[in-house]
């Protein structure tokens, strides 16, 4: 609340100048000197009010039945909110400097209020009621409870203490005029010791530190619940959203009491904490729940979560017209991307345990790893891997050692340490994992690392330079073999339901919808120029003057679909098809064969890419420290991993229904991050790219390099390639010389959402017989662009060109961009399926979230906790 002393100074003041102004015509000086006593007026309010607020905070901190429980640092970085044990909560704050005449407060080495003024040249004590002394702590020395000070400024303009809360007043005979500067806290410093679980501040005179322990071992962790840029996030509730699901951690909670709104329902259980809003809402309302916490030493613990209910949901152009299904709607269904659609989290270690998966350690003795002692534990690893497929290693080509086992049950643990599972001895050899149900984990991203020592090198080194051996990858070996059936009827896109006579599978089946065959699409010119349309192939320029591979190989698209049921010749998915089946076009249907249930988590993979990374510079740059790949899996996962100096991070491929979140790509530049391959609804999200090395102008070989920087990220960004459906790139971070992947050979249905980081040509990749880049519905969500960079060569008056019809490379199915904003870029719009809100952020903020939330009422806690 603002001190009415000092608002009524400042109006006094401005009336008096005002009159001088009716004599007076120099309006200029007089709209100055007014502005300086508006500045000089919120300096005093700012000082006051921090004072006030330290004060309080000194007195609640010396109380000895009180315990420092939980601590957050203030969003302006400059103090903390500290929770006590019995419930309450203060700030204590740094004291900032303010151009005002602000007395200095302390306290002296009896416990008695002192301060001096701009005119003083020692402190003296701060006047009680009666004059008398009084005591900075919370009880004087017969145990009475002392009244804390509370400031203000005179309405004729002296500052005066009160110890009633402002009923009456004590004046300190000074004016607040005349001093130069002031502060607003009587701390100078502030400190939290996370380590040492200590809190101290020392007094603004820089006299006394005092340190008090903290005991951070109760308390609610509420996943997702608070953003990094609010102390408290307020959560809305959409209409039609049944309720929100939060991943929780409970620790030494011995009662939880739940204080809910009325008509509001909220559970709490012991992983999960579910809000469920009123039933309806006939205006906006605004809330606030209580969970009460007491600990087993009867500690205190107040959970306050701010809820908003909204009547009506307002946002997008877009988005109100997918919701409305309206015939103008261009945007698909995303939601169905990730593990299980998206509707859980995989599970954590200790269910599987319980569902009889087995741990194998690597560092027991009878397997041999030995992390930190520079050795290879190759051997170790691979002896782990024999146990549990019952079998020696198979070998392929002599550039793989196999290990077969369906149903493996089995957990491979590396305890915290350094492992290297490729050097010298071993380089060009990869190490397939033909296994379902399996999990690689560490003891953590930033404790276990499995490092390769040595690049590998590509069989084809000038040919295909990308084509170097992976470290280990997780495949299927069986491709897309004879079709089962024809699909006889169209089907619209966002159909589940096609019509077609298949035999040897059944209801949870995988299959895959084939245009053509595996090896050819249609080739047919109508359809070819249907697909890309308002373009033809003819259209496409090769540099080897040869025909582009999309008439010579067709269109080709791979979409891949669980059975839900089957009845008769109409077989249900249990996801909607993204794109439109035209039976005259030749669909054929084929098993897909895969493993399901991998996962990988909690662990460093470690590579020594060169530090100066060169596009096509070598097969070294482009693929020598590749460390793992997914290939034909379904319902797999990746999460808390780190990747460190990598040519490529990860390739999702010929997959369905894979996440990989929770990821760090650092170290040194280079080629790749993770891809979704021709997969089908593979979610990559949460990833921060932040990796260094050289910014790289257009073009190939050492005179592309630039400047080192740092957080330039890899060269392809998180994205797609080949023939890749309904791919999800969600939250992700990449650098700022850096833009998403869409290498060519016919993606398709990609969302780049409320990702951000560079935004420029060159970084998609492709070669000019696989143009274009991107085929139709690719749909880019929120965008903050770190730097937005135009080529001149291709981008006509400036405008982001998308299909550049006079070079080789760099065309794309006119794309859908709703929400683009952080350094401003202009889009040729002509070549735009939809631009919505250039320059500015939209509503929903996260469209996969939203989609996901309109279909299953709520957002699961696995994805509000990466929020």
């Amino acid at each position: 609340m603002k001190n009415r002393s000092i608002t009524y100074l400042l109006l006094f003041g401005i009336c008096s100048m005002l009159a001088i102004m009716q004599s007076c015509q120099k309006t200029d000086d007089l709209e100055a000197d007014i502005n300086s006593l508006k500045d000089r007026v919120a300096a005093l309010e700012k000082a006051t009010e921090g004072l006030n607020t330290s004060f309080a905070s000194l007195q609640a901190l010396m109380q000895k039945n009180k315990v420092i429980i939980g601590i957050t640092p203030t969003k302006d970085g400059l103090g903390y909110l500290l929770e006590l044990s019995d419930g309450t909560s203060i700030k204590v704050m740094e004291s900032e400097a303010v151009q005002a005449s602000v007395p200095e407060f302390s306290v002296d080495e009896e416990g008695y209020w002192i301060y001096k003024t701009s005119n003083d040249t020692d402190f003296k004590y701060l006047p009680g009621a009666d004059g008398e002394k009084v005591s900075a702590w919370p009880r004087d020395e017969e145990g009475n409870v002392v009244a804390t000070p509370l400031i203000s400024v005179s309405s004729s303009g002296y500052w005066q203490v009160s110890y009633d809360n402002g009923q009456t007043y004590t004046s300190l005979g000074t004016k607040a005029e005349g001093g130069s500067q002031g502060g607003t806290s009587i701390f100078s410093k502030v400190e939290y010791n996370e380590a040492n679980h200590t809190f101290s501040f020392t007094l603004s005179d820089g006299g006394k530190t005092y340190t008090f322990p903290v005991d951070d071992t109760f308390g609610l962790i509420i996943y997702g619940l608070n953003d990094a840029n609010s102390e408290q996030a307020v959560q809305v509730f959409v209409p039609n959203e049944n309720h929100k699901e939060y991943k929780v951690e409970q620790n030494d909670v011995q009662q939880a009491v739940v204080q809910a709104p009325k008509g509001w329902n909220v559970l709490l259980s012991e992983n999960l904490l579910t809000i469920t809003p009123q039933a309806t809402a006939t205006k906006d309302v605004e809330e606030t729940i209580k969970i009460v916490l007491t600990s087993s030493k009867n500690y205190i613990r107040i959970v306050s979560i701010e809820v908003k209910q909204l009547s009506s949901e307002a946002g997008a152009e877009a988005w109100q017209q997918f919701v409305n299904a309206d015939q103008q709607n261009v945007l698909l269904d995303f939601s169905y991307a990730g593990y299980k659609y998206g509707e859980m989290a995989p599970p954590e270690i200790e269910t599987l345990t319980a569902q009889g998966y087995k741990v194998y350690d690597v560092t027991d003795p009878k397997y041999g790893a030995i992390p930190n002692d520079g050795k290879s534990d190759r051997v170790a690893f691979m002896k782990v891997l024999e146990e549990i497929a019952s079998q020696t290693k198979q070998e392929d080509n002599n550039m793989t050692d196999r290990y077969i086992k369906e149903n493996a049950k089995a957990i491979i643990y590396f305890p915290e340490g350094n492992y290297i599972l490729q050097d010298e001895g071993s380089k060009d050899r990869r190490i397939r994992i033909s296994m379902s149900d399996i999990v690689l984990k560490g003891a953590g991203k930033n404790k276990t690392t499995l490092e390769m020592t040595a690049a590998n090198n590509s069989p084809k080194p000038t040919e295909e330079m990308w084509n170097a051996p992976v470290m280990m990858e997780f495949k299927h070996n069986t491709g897309l073999k004879e079709s089962i059936g024809v699909i006889t009827e169209d089907a619209p896109i966002g159909s589940r339901t096609i019509t077609a006579s298949l035999t040897g599978v059944s209801a949870g089946s995988w299959v895959c919808l084939v245009l053509g065959t595996p090896e050819l699409g249609n080739t047919n010119d109508d359809v070819i120029n249907s697909e890309l349309s308002p373009y033809r192939w003819q259209d496409i320029k090769v540099q080897q003057g040869t025909t582009p591979n999309i008439k010579t190989n067709g269109i080709q698209i791979f979409e891949y679909h669980q059975i839900e049921k089957i009845s008769g010749n109409s077989v249900t998915f249990k996801e909607p098809i993204m794109h439109a089946i035209n039976k005259d076009w030749g669909w054929n249907v084929h098993k897909f064969a895969n493993y399901a249930n991998v996962g990988v988590e909690d662990l460093t993979f470690k590579g020594h890419a060169k530090e100066k990374f060169i596009h096509h510079g070598s097969d070294i740059d482009d693929g020598g420290f590749k460390l793992i790949d997914f290939v034909r899996l379904t319902n797999s996962w990746m999460r808390r991993v780190n990747f460190e100096s990598v040519s490529e991070a990860m390739s999702i491929t010929s997959s369905a229904n894979c996440s990989a979140y929770d990821i760090t790509i650092g170290g040194n530049r280079g080629h790749a991050s993770i891809r979704s391959q021709a997969s089908s609804r593979i979610f990559i999200g949460k990833v921060t790219e932040n990796s260094n090395g050289y910014t790289l102008r257009k073009g190939e070989g050492e005179s592309t390099l630039m400047e080192y920087k740092t957080n330039v990220g890899q060269y392809h960004a998180c994205g797609v390639s080949k023939q890749s459906m309904g791919a999800v790139i969600w939250n992700v971070r990449w650098g700022d010389d850096s833009c998403f992947e869409s290498h060519a050979t016919q993606p398709r249905a990609t969302l780049i959402d409320c990702c951000s980081g560079g935004f420029m040509h060159w970084r998609q990749g492709g070669d000019s017989a696989q143009m274009p880049n991107h085929m139709e519905n690719l749909t880019i969500w929120n965008f903050y662009a770190t730097n937005a960079q135009t080529d001149q060569d291709i981008d006509t008056e400036g405008k982001f060109t998308w299909w550049d019809g006079n070079g080789f490379w760099w065309k794309f199915m006119p794309p859908i961009i709703v929400g683009f904003y952080g350094s401003p870029l202009d889009f040729d719009d002509t070549q735009m399926k939809r631009l919505e809100s250039n320059g500015t952020a939209v509503e929903p903020y996260s469209l996969y979230e939203a989609q996901l939330r309109k279909r299953l009422g709520y957002v699961p806690s696995w994805l509000s906790s990466l929020k």
